[in-house]
């Protein structure tokens, strides 16, 4: 019996793998296009982790359909090669034999809240800061002494000479607001330029005023800049929103109903897709694509009560039954037919 658990086992972690690994490259390759073109430029391990980031941020609804297909396809191959009738007639009953696929489905309901509340959060955070950041960096990065050069639109740079990070007499030009900056020192400190010892000039209606400043953090108002949604709060910050009268109550707590429900589909993902795979008498190209309906339907369900649980027209709670009755009465019925 040992044995056979291993093998299921094995078999749906090496499908599990050999999923996440294919959409991983579709998703990469699909978001590189989305990329800003300065990135290309800022070299190949920045470059790497922004595509790491990317990644993460999908991770979500990957391990979904990882783990559901995975077990689809290991039910269908044990029916496909006839194993599964060698196991029922080795005296193995159904419910013996889906107790590997319940132990590795828990596993993953504990891996899919991490992923959920923490980790895709906080891949979309860092990677939104982490491309900003480096875009600026590389247009600072850019600057050559004795050179004008426009920073973006609308800011024209002149730096007299630059040592690394550290510039001296510095000419900024900002055409929009018609705004002069002039420094004897600069210095670039945490992807801001720092400004030491110089005057800003703006027009007013006498003709221009002039003010004069010993440190002035200079912000590059670059075009590409990339800000996380609201969906990409930490828990705590949720927290605290719901805990308030603020407007965006339902708002939050439609966010964190989304990342702790995510872990319900896992709990009979799993089982139902062994089920699926060992009881529906179909090609695999057919069994696929149920599983992968049965997915989709269950990512519209998620949509809109989502949306309705924003709108306070829901009790969260009403969500996690569906989501439950939706599964698990799935999975009853793959398990009763014959």
């Amino acid at each position: 019996m040992k044995i056979l658990y291993r093998y299921i086992g094995k078999s749906i972690l090496k499908y599990f793998f050999i999923l996440i690994g294919f959409f991983s490259v579709v998703i990469v390759s699909s978001q590189i296009l989305h990329l800003p073109s300065i990135l290309y430029h800022a070299g190949i391990i920045k470059f790497l982790q922004v595509l790491f980031f990317v990644n993460l941020s999908f991770f979500k609804y990957q391990l979904f359909f990882g783990f559901f297909l995975s077990a689809v396809l290991v039910g269908y191959s044990l029916r496909e090669n006839r194993e599964i009738y060698a196991i029922y007639s080795a005296g193995i009953s159904k419910n013996q034999l889906i107790v590997p696929v319940s132990a590795i489905s828990l596993i993953f309901v504990i891996i899919a809240l991490v992923v959920s509340l923490f980790i895709v959060p906080y891949a979309n955070r860092e990677r939104a800061q982490f491309i900003t950041l480096n875009v600026k960096k590389h247009i600072l990065d850019s600057i050559i002494q004795q050179n004008f050069m426009k920073l973006s639109d609308d800011i024209t740079i002149y730096v007299s000479k630059k040592t690394g990070n550290k510039m001296k007499d510095i000419f900024i030009y900002n055409r929009e607001k018609e705004i002069t900056i002039t420094a004897k020192q600069a210095e670039f400190i945490n992807n801001r330029l720092v400004l030491k010892n110089g005057y800003i000039q703006f027009p007013s209606k006498e003709g221009f005023n002039i003010l004069r400043f010993e440190r002035y953090r200079f912000i590059l108002d670059v075009k590409y800049i990339k800000k996380y949604e609201f969906e990409d709060l930490d828990n705590k910050t949720l927290l605290k929103i719901l805990k308030s009268d603020s407007k965006l109550k339902n708002h939050a707590l439609a966010v964190l109903a989304d990342r702790v429900f995510f872990s319900i589909p896992f709990i009979f993902s799993g089982i139902l897709g062994f089920l699926i795979g060992t009881q529906l008498n179909k090609s695999r190209d057919s069994v696929i694509t149920f599983a992968i309906l049965i997915s989709i339907f269950y990512l519209v369900i998620n949509m809109y009560f989502i949306k309705l649980i924003q709108k306070g027209s829901i009790n969260p709670v009403i969500y996690g039954l569906i989501l439950t009755l939706y599964f698990g009465l799935l999975m009853i019925y793959f398990y009763k037919k014959r």
